[in-house]
């Protein structure tokens, strides 16, 4: 058993490393697909706006004058108690068993509580999943959290342990986790990693398996073909091929596994926050069904058997997560840099919106990172990713069709991404356009040189229906000239300075209140 259970453990360890390396490659080959495709196709068409203003302005924006601000901060507070008590629960159940495993004398709820904040412990990491925190915020928090439990653990322990002892202890009993939350909580490798460790756990497992085959044929003595296989490759090619193999027979397995990924997250089964969630307690299920194998034997591992309990939560908590009332279409334009300014404005302002309306932008690549989901991951992987880009008006029409304007799960609303050559994007801000009522721009690093931001500051001020247009900008921007193009706008921008401290809860603030200018 402790054999198996150093299997798995490297499988997993492995798997993990595997799923770093190649999110790195990903992250390199996918915004440099992204940027090829974009700057691809046909020239642009200046004529295109015109035109796509009668065929796809037939679906407006949801008007909504209301404050929305107290409704997002009841849900991300419903949202964050749904984590805790997910957290409790799964907690609760390894806490049962290791007592049961471990402690002779009977049942103690005083020891059990101990036990489930013990083991709450990944609903830290999980709440900063959520808030997409860095992972110095994780790691602070973490041990904030643990240096706590330890004083818990010390004060109801019936003999004196050291302090540094008890969080060893502690650290000790999520060392696989802590290897998932440091590499796997940066903003470059979350959007991919996770996906991957699952189907590069099955290849490592696989590759293993193949071992074991090899290892049995060495103690009986290789017969057949299988003798010559070491004159004809040496010791190093029969290791690699009954490492690589075991591949070719696991393939199926793992891009059906893609495959369903990928379908599940189009069909909003799922949601990024609940998915990384449910994937550290899978891991830390496994853990303690690998440490408890020592104790109790194979029987351990019907632990995993607690992993029900996500599924069932997710359906449960799904109706009083849902937001309710009109949901407000946010379009977010930017002049497309190669910085983290986007992306630290987009985690301060659209991940408090997306509690309250979806969020439409055309793919760029400051952003194609952020915003990389399953599907998109699965279709670049599959040399795909060229087909979810809209080329003429049909594609426009399956991609406005295929808007996922409902909540997840988690009862947020996802960001739609639009994928365009240089000759629709256009069309396409003119049809996200008609389905928004705010807008959020980024103007910092604007010029009059930059035509495609000017011709969005045109277009929108143009715009007669818009509740709420708010633009961030910095000493980089060219103001002068954009103010010379919305000086005709029907409603009045609101101008925000990137450089106050609080220039992202100012945004959000005036996109929630939509005051009509």
């Amino acid at each position: 058993m402790a054999n198996l259970d150093g299997q798995i453990f490297f499988a997993l360890l492995t798997a993990m490393l595997l799923a770093w390396l190649v999110s790195l490659v990903v992250a390199h080959r996918y915004t440099a697909k992204l940027l090829q495709c974009m700057q691809s196709g046909l020239a642009p068409d200046e004529n295109a706006a015109a035109s796509a203003s009668a065929d796809f302005a037939s679906a407006p924006a949801v008007p909504c004058a209301v404050d929305l601000g107290p409704g997002i901060r009841f849900a991300r507070f419903r949202l964050w108690l749904a984590i805790v008590l997910l957290s409790l629960a799964f907690a609760g159940v390894i806490a049962a068993i290791v007592q049961a495993a471990y402690i002779q004398a009977e049942f103690g709820w005083r020891r059990w509580s101990t036990l489930v904040l013990v083991y709450a412990w990944p609903l830290v990491p999980s709440i900063g999943l959520l808030e997409r925190w860095s992972r110095l915020k994780i790691s602070v928090w973490s041990v904030f959290y643990l240096s706590l439990v330890a004083a818990v653990v010390m004060a109801n322990s019936t003999a004196e342990q050291p302090f540094l002892g008890v969080v060893y202890w502690l650290l000790s009993e999520q060392a696989p986790l802590l290897i998932y939350v440091f590499v796997f909580t940066g903003p470059t490798l979350r959007s991919s990693g996770p996906y991957l460790i699952p189907l590069l756990f099955l290849l490592c497992l696989s590759s293993l398996a193949g071992l074991q085959v090899l290892a049995g044929g060495l103690e009986q003595g290789l017969q057949g073909w299988a003798a010559d296989l070491p004159l004809l490759l040496g010791a190093e090619g029969v290791f690699a091929l009954f490492v690589l193999a075991p591949w070719l027979l696991a393939y199926p397995i793992v891009r059906g596994s893609a495959r369903w990924l990928a379908g599940a997250y189009r069909r909003q089964a799922f949601s990024e926050p609940w998915y990384l969630i449910g994937g550290l307690w899978l891991i830390v299920l496994l853990f303690q069904a690998m440490r408890l194998s020592h104790s109790v034997g194979a029987s351990s591992y019907w632990i995993l058997a607690a992993f029900g309990l996500m599924p069932i939560a997710v359906t449960a908590l799904r109706r009083s997560l849902a937001p309710t009332g009109p949901v407000p279409g946010l379009l977010v334009l930017r002049v497309f840099r190669a910085d983290r300014d986007i992306e630290h404005l987009f985690d301060q302002v659209i991940e408090r919106w997306r509690y309250g309306g979806h969020t439409l932008l055309i793919a760029g690549k400051d952003l194609a990172l952020r915003n990389l989901e399953p599907d998109e991951l699965f279709a670049f992987m599959a040399g795909r990713l060229r087909e979810r880009f809209i080329d003429d008006e049909a594609s426009l029409r399956a991609a406005l069709q295929a808007l996922a304007s409902n909540a997840d799960a988690d009862g947020r609303f996802r960001v739609n991404e639009f994928f365009c050559f240089d000759h629709t994007w256009k069309k396409v801000l003119m049809a996200l356009l008609g389905r928004a009522d705010r807008v959020l721009m980024d103007l910092r690093g604007f010029s009059a040189q930059r035509l495609g931001c000017c011709h969005e500051l045109s277009v929108l001020a143009g715009a007669k229906h818009l509740r709420c247009w708010v633009i961030v900008f910095d000493r980089t921007t060219d103001r002068q000239t954009a103010e010379r193009l919305v000086a005709g706008s029907r409603i009045r921008p609101v101008w925000l300075d990137s450089r106050q401290a609080d220039a992202g809860r100012l945004a959000l603030q005036a996109l929630l209140e939509a005051n009509d200018g």
